[in-house]
């Protein structure tokens, strides 16, 4: 019962206490001591009944103070940065509302979070035109029509749900709608988990998850409001989209705090089962359908009280995958070009990953380094090894964000899994400006050198907002 009412109840008791002896006394016809006991008598026992009743109140007021401290404490709106901006700025598997971070000292995601029936949502989306100076058409994605002419597109559009079942168990989900060709949509249930959060040291995720593979992956989600950058690096792209990684994947996902002092040490274990398809990004209209087994990723990485907002980890990935080439023609797969081993061939594929990142005081600065290697099992063929990494620098001015990032990948031409690929390197660098709290201007300049194909420029500009 509030307060406020037991108050009011005793309030009420007493007048009407006082009333009842009020009346009585006027219907004596006269003084007289024996109506004088009694009013003595009647007020001695108003003051006893007072007291009692001021006692319940007393009593009932620490009984509600006891069951409030014994109540789990409310969930913060959001978290101040994805996990303070430390590192993965706290993914959403990391906070205890799940909620959604923001960019690393980027932007600050608003606290308002929409909630219908004990499901908590946010919305996030974007709107983009871009324009590639290509004589030879790349993949086109997210809606951008391949060609030296420029077009609109909307690119992904997120619905973020969480939905606490206990004190420790939650669940989460993310479901993008992608644009594709002639403006159609797929659903795309990017994640749907199933969380257990033991204690800081023991956090369990089972369902579909996003991979930790590196710092991208875990820090940065779907939404393009998330980033600095208007696109991903192409190392850290999402598979569908013509990205190298296995960037999901349906299994278990364990993350936690390992007792370690000032030196901040974290771990990330992972197995699931891939299967990823990624589109060739050079526009050729095949994709590699990669068969996935079941992967393996670990990783480590410390955040050191020493200096606030740095981040150094490693992770190792494995799996067995096939080079099997959707839409190929069948004399192709007959008779593989020289020195390549074939499309029915299993490889053994390892990544192996290591960054540096620090992300404090407006400063956004993001190292990434990975190793691909893919070795073909039983076959006295070539390990291909693909290097790769990029480096991003930002400086928040105001509420203007200027940024610069340069990226390298280096596949074998004979490598039939990124043999798309090739080689690519080339800088990019433009400005965020965030007009509120919901919604950025983006503006982005890229040049892309490639091996055998001319260089590529593009300009993309995009809004991208949340509610």
């Amino acid at each position: 019962m509030p307060r406020g009412r037991v108050r009011a109840d005793i309030r009420g008791a007493i007048l009407a206490l006082l009333l009842v002896s009020g009346s009585s006394r006027a219907q004596d016809a006269g003084p007289s001591s024996s109506n004088q006991a009694s009013d003595q008598e009647t007020f001695a026992q108003l003051v006893e009944q007072i007291k009692q009743l001021q006692q319940e109140d007393h009593d009932l007021q620490e009984r509600i103070k006891l069951l409030e401290a014994k109540q789990p404490q409310a969930s913060p709106g959001t978290e101040s940065n994805p996990s303070s901006p430390l590192a993965p700025p706290q993914s959403p598997e990391e906070t205890p509302a799940e909620q959604i971070p923001p960019a690393p000292a980027t932007v600050a995601v608003p606290h308002d979070w929409h909630d219908v029936h004990g499901i908590q949502f946010r919305g996030f989306g974007e709107v983009d035109y871009k324009v590639l100076n290509q004589r030879q058409p790349e993949l086109g994605t997210d809606g951008f029509v391949p060609g030296s002419a420029g077009n609109f597109y909307t690119g992904d559009f997120g619905l973020f749900l969480t939905s606490r079942l206990t004190n420790k168990t939650s669940v989460l989900s993310e479901m993008v709608f992608e644009e594709r060709d002639a403006q159609k949509y797929d659903v795309d249930l990017r994640r749907m988990l199933l969380k257990y959060d033991y204690n800081d040291h023991l956090k369990m995720s089972f369902g579909r998850y996003q991979t930790n593979i590196g710092y991208y992956n875990w820090a940065f989600r779907s939404a393009a409001w998330l980033q600095t950058t208007a696109d991903r690096p192409l190392i850290m792209e999402y598979a569908s989209n013509g990205g190298l990684l296995p960037t999901q994947a349906i299994g278990v996902s364990v993350t936690g705090a390992i007792p370690s002092g000032k030196l901040g040490l974290n771990y990330v274990a992972e197995y699931g089962s891939s299967d990823t398809v990624r589109p060739d990004i050079n526009g050729d209209g095949l994709f590699t359908d990669e068969n996935n087994g079941n992967q393996t990723n670990v990783g480590l990485f410390a955040r050191p009280d020493i200096l606030r907002g740095l981040q150094i980890g490693a992770s190792y990935y494995h799996d067995k995958i096939s080079n099997i080439v959707v839409n190929t023609p069948a004399v192709v797969q007959l008779f593989p070009p020289p020195g390549t081993p074939g499309s029915s061939v299993r490889y053994g594929q390892t990544i192996v990953n290591g960054y540096v990142v620090y992300v404090a005081h407006g400063i956004e600065f993001l190292n990434e380094g990975f190793l691909i290697r893919d070795a073909p099992l039983h076959l006295d063929y070539s390990v291909f090894n693909t290097p790769a990494f990029y480096s991003q620098f930002s400086r928040q001015i105001g509420r203007l964000r200027p940024f610069f990032r340069y990226q390298y990948v280096n596949a074998s031409s004979s490598n039939g899994i990124y043999d798309d690929v090739s080689l690519r390197f080339g800088p990019s660098f433009g400005a965020r400006y965030d007009l509120n709290d919901y919604i950025s201007f983006k503006a982005q300049l890229d040049h892309t050198a490639r091996r055998g194909e001319p260089d590529l420029n593009g300009l993309q500009l995009q809004f991208a907002f949340t509610f």
